[in-house]
């Protein structure tokens, strides 16, 4: 299954061997040189496995310093790929991934000034010439993929005109910037100008193996995984606690560089075998059926639009926090879920105009979801449109728009009439309550803006269509300061569900001795909400009216 994706990225030997050695096969040349097996790596590039479904390659954990792996039946390192030759270590003894001489990548940021369709030449070229004319050097990028599956194209391309590259970290601010001389809508691209560099260094007892920038693993046993040690988890999400868990992988791992220079572990994996282990992480296994068949297209749909548009500047093609879709690997299935993915083989959202949606999903809207661009910025996605998530009509009507003149109305609405309230599964997300110390309060906006001192007050400067916070203004006894985002809001005020929600200082006018946050919804809100789905399914919905409820403007296909 593995195989062809291997032989083209496995990478050529430099080795160093002390101790047995036993070939798995004889050595064969590899004709692709170390620099394009890199290439291919961080390309929008993917493969199929012999039973016809996607090879996807999916971070496990990124930034180490070193990466440490084992299978029960003992492991085989794959510096050549299954064409080359290979290092074949028995037993569960684990082996140790570091590296030397490594260098991090090259990375510039541009300023997204249009977006256009890859075919619109002229379009493209009306474009740069007008940012010429602004006195930029306007520079071409186009990103996503394109591939064919049983007659059906699939075309996730996108051409960027880009302006006034930075350096890393910088592209936000003069993303800003621009958006505020020229009036227009404004994203940031990475680039990627050079790759990292270094030598991957494995160890195990008596053996070791280096080699330039990559170095493969699979178990030596067939139908065995591979176990990564202390894998993050938690992470990507407005959570601050974090952890550490032994996690284990179907397919192949491969250990390489990421952007910054550390050790970054991918698991190639099986499109079946990658969604098997992502929604049961995604929804709730022992909800029903047709919720999770829901979540397995908008899972599969996701995860195939993604391609070739994220993770530019990394070595895979999906990252596995919250940022993405929650991976955890093997070990994590549920019998319902699997039913599910496999129910759902190779179903998924097409646009009525083409392509593939964007199908963006989180734990509970609190009964209003929000449109694409309040959220991420960029351009407004005609699929991703919020709406009160309501089967009372005039509900639906009352708050088409949530402000702060209907909010507490909002709040204090029944949970019934909507479908994320209508569960047992929606009633810890749908409301909520949190108290916060000034102390406490204080001591997480100090982590982001130092020089705010204890914080008296909060404001909210914007809200989106949906009530979700913007933009949020902080006073504090030395300084005020402002913070954008939904995601970087909710990690400032100390990890909060969402950003929608209102907040009263309690104690003494300009020394409050705390803060009450009272909100909905767990997550950002755009697209499917996974508890609302379930209160769909609970009322006999099937998936393809809840995917319709929550996406416009598309239609089910089944690619494989």
């Amino acid at each position: 299954m593995l195989r062809s994706l291997v032989r083209v990225l496995g990478a050529t030997l430099v080795v160093g061997v002390v101790g047995l050695v036993v070939p798995a096969r004889p050595a064969h040349a590899d004709e692709t040189s170390t620099a394009d097996k890199l290439r291919i790596l961080y390309s929008s590039r993917f493969t199929f496995t012999d039973d016809g479904l996607p090879l996807v390659t999916v971070e496990v954990m990124s930034g180490q310093e070193r990466v440490t792996l084992s299978a029960p039946g003992g492991l085989v390192i794959l510096p050549d790929g299954d064409g080359g030759s290979a290092t074949r270590i028995d037993g569960a003894n684990s082996i140790t991934v570091t590296s030397q001489d490594a260098a991090p990548a090259e990375i510039r940021e541009w300023t997204v000034v249009e977006r256009l369709a890859p075919d619109d030449a002229s379009g493209i070229a009306t474009g740069m010439e007008t940012w010429r004319s602004r006195g930029l050097d306007p520079h071409s990028f186009e990103i996503g993929t394109l591939f064919a599956v049983d007659g059906e194209v699939i075309d996730t391309r996108e051409h960027l005109v880009a302006v006034a590259p930075v350096g890393p970290g910088k592209g936000a601010a003069k993303a800003k910037q621009i958006a505020d001389v020229h009036d227009v809508v404004t994203t940031v691209h990475r680039e990627l100008v050079r790759r990292p560099r270094g030598t991957i260094v494995a160890r195990a007892g008596d053996v070791t193996v280096m080699n330039p920038s990559v170095v493969w693993f699979r178990p030596a046993r067939a139908g065995e995984t591979i176990t990564v040690k202390d894998v993050p988890t938690n992470t990507g999400g407005s959570q601050l606690v974090t952890g550490h868990e032994d996690r284990r992988y179907w397919g192949a791992v491969y250990v390489t560089f990421g952007s910054d220079g550390a050790l970054t572990a991918v698991n190639a994996v099986g499109e079946d075998k990658l969604l098997a282990g992502l929604v049961p992480s995604e929804i709730f296994a022992d909800a029903p059926e047709a919720a999770l068949e829901a979540q397995a297209i908008a899972a599969r749909t996701e995860l195939l639009e993604k391609i070739g548009r994220r993770n530019l500047t990394e070595p895979y093609l999906l990252c596995s926090t919250q940022q993405c879709q929650v991976y955890a690997g093997a070990g994590k299935e549920h019998p319902r879920t699997t039913r599910a993915v496999e129910k759902t083989r190779g179903i998924v959202m097409l646009r009525d105009g083409g392509g593939l949606v964007d199908a963006r999903y989180s734990a509970s809207a609190g009964g209003r979801t929000e449109d694409n661009e309040a959220i991420w910025g960029g351009t407004p996605d005609p699929s991703l449109r919020g709406r009160a998530d309501t089967v009372d009509k005039k509900l639906a009507e009352r708050f088409a728009v949530i402000d702060d003149k209907n909010l507490d109305a909002f709040l204090a609405a029944s949970p019934g009439a909507f479908w994320s309230g209508s569960t047992k599964w929606g009633k810890k997300h749908f409301r909520w309550t949190l108290e916060s110390s000034a102390k406490e309060l204080s001591a997480h906006v100090a982590r982001v803006h130092a020089s705010v001192g204890t914080v008296t007050a909060l404001e909210v400067v914007r809200r989106g269509r949906s009530g979700r916070i913007q933009s949020i203004r902080i006073r504090g006894t030395k300084g005020v300061a402002v913070t954008d985002g939904d995601l970087a809001i909710r990690r400032l005020l100390g990890g909060l569900k969402s950003t929608l929600f209102t907040v009263e200082a309690r104690g003494p006018a300009g020394a409050p001795t705390k803060f009450v946050f009272r909100g909905a919804g767990f997550g950002h809100g755009v697209g499917m909400d996974q508890v609302g789905a379930i209160g769909m399914a609970d009322a006999g919905k099937p998936h393809e009216a809840i995917l319709g409820n929550y996406y416009r403007g598309m239609h089910l296909h089944r690619l494989y």
